[in-house]
């Protein structure tokens, strides 16, 4: 039994429920489905913790809402930097651990930290309002005083609560590179709860407005974040502090896992690239279309939670056999996570399109921005087996070390093919037909998904036989 083995001994579950699974012996789908449940939950209380600022957000009124349109493009960028850190993180903790090197995982997740905590003063500029201003003039919001300063107000909150929330995703790292992912989803379902308590006493009684509801969340991020903490020291064989004490070997890794972490990055922060230029071309008709195209965004959420979930079960699942270079295993987790995916994500899907003014009703939007909302939703829906595809093997990717190929495909689906189709057909056709720019890129974007996969996976069996040749 390797170092790996004894240190990681009981780890697992054989409970459906539990969040634990072997990652090298349980059956793939088994393995899957274990991770994935709390991690699709992990997903719908994350979204919940934004869902539920839009919702008291939105009844502040129109301006408000419109300036959450507008940052969030920003804040995806800035958890870019987040995900570029863990993605390298557990790409590189996995493989370790599946060839038994917990001393090098346990090197790694210390390295990753001290990096997460680097890259959280990338915002710090934000709590200028000058630099504020700036920033959202160039991405749409020009010649409104008012809604810069909304804007300002809210993400001025942003650098503050980074630290705490760079702690949990790497704790969160931990924990699922080990085969643990329920751990994470208690840690969200805390802060959910925080939030959501605190969100209608900052904003109305305190009277605190759109700032009410990011301290909400700052003061749930570190609640969070002091727990995830305590289930380290109670719960794992690699434990890291929330403060670090300076030293050169902290830096070891971060090559690595900026090489495996930086497509990653890019890869979100194409997203956020689309949408804030999909926001920009359809400022053009008023902000009350922005307004519903966020709002339609927040209710599909609700779906993508399920295959978003399912990835992140996949990732440490490719990542610790690729360790044990067993190729069979790998392909068989991907196609368990694709028949989940396809079940979970086409029900919810199924009926959000056919009740999309039921999941609406929660922002009390006005009749127009409903009915937009409601078209936005059910134009992109038919595109949602397409994105399964995208989003999955972005999670091969990262767990194989091959991000870059998950980027382009990011890249080509969020930027070339969402934006060009949005610009095309804002100009050919109306407003009630532009939405389905969506389903658009999630189809092509599809294929360039499908090609990298293809040839990472042979290359991949090539590079094994060629190991097992030199053995």
């Amino acid at each position: 039994m390797g170092t790996g083995d004894s240190a990681l001994k009981g780890v697992g579950s054989r409970g459906v429920f539990s969040g634990r699974a072997d990652l090298g012996n349980d059956r793939p789908m088994m393995a899957i489905l274990k991770l994935a449940i709390p991690s699709m939950g992990l997903f719908v209380f994350n979204s919940l913790l934004h869902l539920v600022d839009t919702i008291f957000v939105s009844w502040l009124g129109e301006f408000p809402m419109a300036a959450m349109s507008f940052t969030g493009p920003v804040n995806m960028c800035i958890l870019a930097t987040l995900e570029c850190v863990a993605s390298g993180s557990i790409s590189l903790m996995g493989r370790n651990l599946g060839r038994g090197n917990v001393r090098s995982a346990r090197h790694i997740a210390f390295s990753g930290l001290a990096l997460m905590y680097v890259v959280c003063l990338l915002s710090t500029p934000l709590i200028i309002p000058s630099v504020s201003n700036a920033l959202f003039s160039n991405i749409g919001v020009t010649g409104n005083d008012e809604l810069l300063g909304l804007c300002w107000r809210y993400n001025m909150w942003v650098p503050i609560m980074l630290p705490f929330m760079g702690y949990t995703y790497m704790a969160n790292t931990v924990f699922r590179a080990q085969g643990d992912t329920m751990t994470p989803f208690k840690a969200i379902a805390l802060a959910n709860t925080v939030n959501m308590l605190l969100d209608p006493l900052f904003i109305f009684t305190f009277g605190w407005g759109i700032s009410g509801a990011a301290i909400a969340t700052w003061v749930s991020r570190i609640v969070s974040s002091f727990y995830i903490l305590r289930r380290l020291k109670n719960g794992s064989p690699i434990v890291i502090p929330m403060i670090l004490e300076p030293r050169r070997r902290l830096m070891s890794y971060w090559r690595a896992i900026l090489w495996i972490g930086i497509p990653v990055a890019l890869s979100t922060a194409s997203t956020a690239l689309g949408m804030g230029s999909v926001n920009k071309i359809l400022s053009a008709f008023g902000h009350r279309v922005v307004a519903s195209w966020m709002l339609g965004l927040r209710v599909e959420e609700l779906a993508f939670n399920f295959v978003s979930g399912i990835n992140i079960a996949l990732t440490p699942f490719i990542a610790f056999n690729y360790g044990k270079r067993d190729p069979g295993r790998m392909l068989a987790g991907f196609k368990a996570s694709m028949i989940l995916a396809y079940v979970m994500m086409g029900s919810m899907g199924a009926i959000i399109y056919a009740y999309p003014h039921f999941f609406l009703s929660i922002f009390r939007p006005i009749p127009e921005i409903g009915e937009m909302s409601a078209q936005a939703i059910r134009a992109s829906v038919p595109g949602y087996p397409f994105n399964i595809f995208i989003v999955l093997s972005s999670g091969f990717f990262v767990g194989t070390g091959y991000s870059a190929f998950g980027t382009v495909s990011q890249l080509m689906r969020s930027v070339a093919f969402r934006v060009s189709a949005a610009w095309i057909f804002a100009r050919l056709f109306q407003l009630s037909r532009i939405w389905w720019f969506q389903s658009l890129s999630f189809f092509l974007g599809s294929f360039v998904a499908l090609a990298f996969f293809l040839y990472a996976f042979s290359r991949i069996k090539r590079e094994f036989e060629s190991n097992e040749k030199l053995t």
